[in-house]
C-alpha cells in the first residue's frame, strides 16, 4: 500500500480530529523527494492500521512554505494526536525513517524469510542493479540491498545526456526504476535496508542491516560515494537552515533570494545554472581562477546576468545568528578576507566513497576507494566492487553498468570453483 496524497484542506481534517500521523512535505521536481517515494511507499505499508501515513504536495500552494513553517523539502513530519512533535529533513535510509518514528511507536517484527544468497549486493545504483540483472538471469538467488531507492546519486539527476541509447537524455530517477524493474523481472529481489556491519572474510559472508542479517556466497560492493563537506564546525548544525547540497532539491526555497554555490565542478556549474533561474543573485566561489567543469557550462553561466564570480577564494566560516546570514571567504592568493551576505549556500565539492563499513577488511586508496583492477575482484575471494566506490579513471553511469557486468562474470567463476 502507498502513502496516500493528502491536501491541505485534509490535512487541517487530520490535525482537527487529533489523528497521529506521519506526513511527508514534498514537490514533484525535487528529486531527493523522489528518492525517498519507494522506501516511504513500504514503510507506509508496514504500518497499515498502525498509522495513516501520507503525502502533501507543496507547489499545490506557494503559500504552505510559511503557513506550515517548511523550509526544504523533503521534510517528514510526526504528528501526536493533532500535534506536530517532530520533524526530520531528507532521511538518508528508511531506516532513518523508522528511527525517527522509535520514540512514538513500538519496533516493526520483521519477517527473516531467505536470508542465504549466491549474491547479495550491497547498494542499489547502476552499478547494483546491473549485477542484480545480469546474476538473476544467470540463474543466482540475488538480493539488492538498497537504504533508500534504486539509482544512487543518478536518481537525482533530472537529465542524464551521456548514456547511451538515450537521444534525448533520460530522467535518472526514471532510469533508475527501469533498472530495478528488469532485474527484479528475473528474480532479484530488493530489501530497503540500511547496511551496519558487514565480514566479508566469512563462509559465507554475512551482512547485518537494518532489516535483519543476510548471508551471501558472494558480494557485489557498489555503495556509490556521498557529497563532500567544506568541514567547517558550523556545517551540520546550519543543515536544513541555510546549507545545503543539492539545487534541485533545496533550490525553490531560495526564490529571490542571494545564494552561494561552492565549488568549481560540473555540479557546481549546473547547480549554479539552475540556481540563476530560481535566485535573485548567484554568487560562484571557487579556489581557481577558472572553472574546472565542462565547457559546455561555460558560456551560458558567463552570460547569466544574475551570477557573479568570486575565483581564487575559498569559504572559511559560516554566518549565522538562527540561520545563515553569509559566508567568509579568503583570497586564496592575497589572504584578505571578505563577509558577504547570502541566505543560502550550496556546497558542491565533490563525493566521499561510502566505505567506511569495509575500512579494514578490503584494501582502500587513499581517497578511501576499493583498490580493484577492471576484473572488480578485491584482495578477498568472492567479494567485487562497482561504480563510484571502485577506483578508476572515470566514475559515470556507463562504467558503473561495466562494473556490475564484470562483476558478475567473475563472481559465477568464483561460485563454480567453490561449488
Amino acid at each position: 500500500m502507498a502513502a496516500m496524497h493528502i491536501d491541505s484542506k485534509q490535512l487541517k481534517t487530520l490535525i482537527g480530529q487529533k489523528k497521529t500521523f506521519l506526513v511527508d512535505f514534498f514537490a514533484p521536481w525535487c528529486p531527493h523527494c523522489r528518492k525517498i517515494g519507494p522506501a516511504y511507499d513500504a514503510l507506509a505499508a508496514e504500518y497499515e492500521g498502525e498509522l495513516e501515513v501520507v503525502k502533501l504536495d507543496m507547489d499545490e500552494d506557494d503559500r504552505l512554505w510559511e503557513e506550515l513553517g517548511v523550509e526544504l523539502i523533503p521534510t517528514l513530519r510526526l504528528y501526536v494526536e493533532g500535534k506536530a512533535v517532530d520533524s526530520v529533513v531528507a532521511p538518508e535510509s528508511k531506516a532513518a525513517i523508522e528511527a525517527f518514528l522509535s520514540d512514538i511507536l513500538p519496533a516493526k517484527k520483521r519477517q527473516a524469510g531467505q536470508t542465504e544468497y549466491d549474491m547479495v549486493i550491497a547498494g542499489g545504483g547502476p552499478g547494483g542493479y546491473t549485477a542484480a540483472l545480469y546474476a538473476a538471469r544467470a540463474g543466482l538467488r540475488t538480493l539488492v540491498l538498497e537504504k533508500l531507492s534504486a539509482g544512487g546519486q543518478m536518481a537525482l539527476t533530472r537529465q542524464v545526456d551521456n548514456y547511451p541509447g538515450f537521444a534525448e537524455g533520460v530522467d535518472g530517477y526514471e532510469l533508475a526504476g527501469q533498472m530495478q524493474r528488469q532485474a527484479e523481472r528475473f528474480g532479484a529481489k530488493t530489501r530497503y535496508a540500511r547496511v551496519e556491519e558487514v565480514d566479508l572474510a566469512a563462509n559465507p559472508k554475512v551482512i547485518r542491516t537494518s532489516e535483519g542479517t543476510f548471508y551471501g556466497k558472494t558480494v557485489v560492493l557498489a555503495m556509490g560515494a556521498n557529497p563532500r563537506e567544506l568541514g567547517l564546525p558550523e556545517e551540520k548544525a546550519l543543515v536544513g537552515r541555510g546549507v545545503a547540497y543539492c539545487a534541485a532539491c533545496d533550490g525553490m526555497a531560495f526564490k529571490g533570494k542571494t545564494v552561494v554555490v561552492v565549488g568549481g565542478g560540473n555540479s557546481a556549474a549546473a547547480d549554479a545554472l539552475l540556481l540563476s533561474r530560481i535566485a535573485k543573485k548567484v554568487i560562484l566561489v571557487h579556489r581557481r581562477d577558472t572553472l574546472r567543469a565542462t565547457q559546455v557550462y561555460h558560456e551560458p553561466l558567463m552570460k547569466a546576468e544574475n551570477v557573479e564570480f568570486r575565483w581564487n577564494s575559498v569559504v572559511t566560516q559560516l554566518l549565522a545568528g538562527d540561520r545563515l546570514t553569509g559566508v567568509r571567504l579568503r583570497d586564496v592568493k592575497t589572504g584578505e578576507e571578505t563577509d558577504i551576505a547570502a541566505d543560502g549556500v550550496f556546497v558542491s565539492v565533490g563525493r566521499v566513497p561510502a566505505t567506511e563499513l569495509v575500512a579494514g577488511q578490503v584494501e582502500l586508496d587513499r581517497g578511501g576507494y576499493i583498490v580493484a583492477g577492471e576484473s572488480t575482484e578485491t584482495a578477498i575471494p568472492g567479494v567485487y566492487a562497482a561504480g563510484d566506490v571502485r577506483t578508476k579513471l572515470v566514475r559515470q553511469v556507463v562504467t558503473a553498468v561495466a562494473d556490475g557486468a564484470v562483476a558478475v562474470h567473475m563472481a559465477e567463476e568464483f561460485l563454480a570453483q567453490h561449488a
